[in-house]
């Protein structure tokens, strides 16, 4: 049974296991000073421990107050026969916008490990299907450079998917160098991809092996390159057309042609 009380700021806990991976220092000054001004909006959601009560919801707004230095706090307190603490933490985080899913995905994947939530569980609790549980913990199975770069909101969660199906490293560094320089979206990234798959060894140049446990380091730089200007910027506006050699030496003559008739009366 919940209930709404006034409690002493020191009698507060943080929580065990917080959502988010990083607090921002300058954001928490902005809330402090709101709090100080407008006072708290939103009670804290704490759970009773004895005598003292471990925050559910509401850490940075803990925080907040704190930095205000308040005596009290008000707050909705839950007792034994409320929800689990961990189900009700997230369901209040994941109803916010501001959250990652790196984030998502490491809490997941502690409420999985640190207190042995099954699969149907998590599903529940959170109220998603299972392929979007199954998709945010599998970001902690894939590459620790492509959660790093969620998790810093350089990439969003569609980037990440997608390069995390790549088993190559080296191709996994480029397209994430893509994704963080160019902004290259999902769909692109999946068709650069598709087309490093159709590149093959010319006849007579077997593939070399790579000795065992020597991974090589990824190049990054050009790696869709213009056939015509020769950079390698802005690749999701290149189109690939497949011609002859010779087909293209008539096409690149006519361009040549026309960029030098433009240059002329210029």
């Amino acid at each position: 049974m919940a209930e709404i009380r006034e409690i002493s700021l020191a009698l507060i806990d943080e929580p065990e296991f917080a959502l988010r991976a990083e607090i921002d220092d300058e954001k928490l000054d902005d809330l402090a000073a709101d709090i100080k001004a407008n006072g708290l909006y939103y009670p804290i959601i704490v759970h009773a421990k004895g005598d003292r009560f471990e925050v559910r919801d509401g850490h940075r707004r803990l925080l907040a107050c704190r930095r205000n230095a308040l005596a009290e706090v008000r707050c909705i307190v839950h007792d034994e026969t409320s929800p689990p603490p961990e189900a009700v933490k997230l369901k209040t985080n994941l109803l916010r916008e501001d959250n990652t899913d790196a984030e998502i995905a490491v809490w997941l994947g502690e409420l999985a490990t640190v207190h042995n939530w099954s699969l149907e569980q998590l599903c529940r609790e959170t109220g998603r299907s299972e392929s979007w549980v199954n998709d945010r913990i599998d970001l902690l199975r894939g590459d620790p450079k492509v959660l790093n770069a969620l998790g810093a909101r350089e990439i969003n969660f569609s980037q990440a998917k997608e390069i995390n199906r790549c088993k190559d490293q080296t191709l996994r560094d480029i397209a994430l160098h893509y994704a963080t320089v160019d902004k290259l979206p999902a769909a692109r990234i999946r068709e650069w991809f598709q087309r490093q798959q159709l590149l093959v060894q010319p006849v007579g140049e077997p593939a070399q092996p790579i000795a065992a446990g020597v991974s090589e380091p990824a190049q990054i730089g050009p790696g869709i390159v213009c056939e015509w200007c020769g950079g390698f910027k802005d690749p999701y506006n290149m189109v690939q057309i497949w011609l002859h050699r010779w087909e293209w030496d008539m096409v690149r003559k006519v361009l040549e042609q026309a960029h030098a008739a433009t240059t002329s009366t210029g």
